[in-house]
């Protein structure tokens, strides 16, 4: 025996009812009914989803325009002399890195580093600021350090958080002066918000980790700034902000890049180049880019 069948639309429910169905016009208009109302509701249902997307993509542009706006701040306006290095020598380990070292450095100076993986630019900044006791050791010639100097380094690891403290700990850590509400504040412009602030930093995501990191730079009083490869993890919005916020920064600048894009556009003044055990003056600066990655390709080839 042969089945009947039914076929029903959502616009016309009723089309292509077989004519050997028992389905009289009442059941077939309660059908439509039915059917409209579940397309409406259906349609109704659409259109919150829709309404939901939409706003979680307008809070989220939001978001990430608060989470870059960057202010830095020096520790003072007034310029003092930071870093007076006359020929010293660089060992990392007992081998010798650098030679006969000439480097000063005073308040409002934007020098650039370039040179070959491993040629000690890294290692420069870590044994001025003491951060490699045991490895990275100046020796011999002269070498003066402001008293007080208030640094920050801000590399590709984020070597200035503290995996063992919280968000806001880290925080407090970096400017006791600032008060609990404050803190708060702007850790919300970084997207650390509620109960987030209380989460252990080593945690963290690399991209949270690099967050906090310039949260931490945003609200700390600093004399030398110290960029290690800073773009090397960064989103291209959080680049641009960087760069708004380190062209108003007043502060000395010490920036270690190949990023020539980068470079280019935060005022360099000073450019210094690692090759053969040796620091050189550069000839060109990052405002003329040919001709300055011409000096980075021989450092690379020496």
């Amino acid at each position: 025996m042969a089945k009947t069948e039914i076929k029903i639309t959502l616009n016309h429910p009723t089309k292509y009812l077989c004519k050997s169905s028992n389905v009289d016009r009442t059941a077939a208009g309660l059908i439509k009914t039915k059917a409209e109302a579940s397309a409406g509701t259906a349609k109704k249902k659409h259109e919150v989803l829709v309404a939901k997307a939409t706003q979680k993509v307008v809070e989220t542009k939001v978001k990430t325009t608060k989470t870059t706006s960057i202010q830095l701040e020096p520790k003072s306006q007034k310029r003092r002399n930071l870093i007076d290095i006359q020929g010293a020598n660089l060992k990392v380990s007992e081998r010798l890195l650098i030679q006969n070292i000439q480097l000063h450095v005073s308040t409002g100076d934007r020098i650039a580093f370039v040179g070959a993986n491993g040629s000690g630019k890294s290692s420069l900044a870590k044994a001025i600021l003491r951060m490699n006791k045991l490895t990275a050791m100046l020796e011999s010639g002269k070498i003066l350090l402001a008293p007080a100097m208030k640094a920050v380094y801000f590399d590709q690891t984020y070597e200035l958080v503290n995996r063992e403290q919280t968000i806001l700990e880290n925080m407090q850590t970096a400017n006791p002066n600032l008060s609990y509400q404050l803190l708060r504040q702007q850790l919300g412009h970084f997207m650390f918000k509620y109960d987030d602030v209380h989460k252990t930093a080593s945690v963290l995501s690399g991209g949270e980790l690099a967050r906090l990191a310039i949260a931490i730079i945003s609200i700390s009083e600093i004399e030398l700034l110290i960029l290690d490869e800073p773009t090397n993890n960064l989103d291209i919005e959080t680049v641009e902000q960087v760069i708004a916020g380190i062209n108003a920064y007043q502060g000395a600048l010490w920036v270690i890049s190949h990023d020539l894009d980068f470079l280019s556009r935060i005022n360099i003044t000073q450019g210094f180049k690692l090759s053969r055990q040796s620091l050189q003056v550069t000839t060109y600066l990052p405002s003329t880019p040919e001709q300055y990655y011409q000096e980075l390709l021989e450092c690379h080839d020496g």
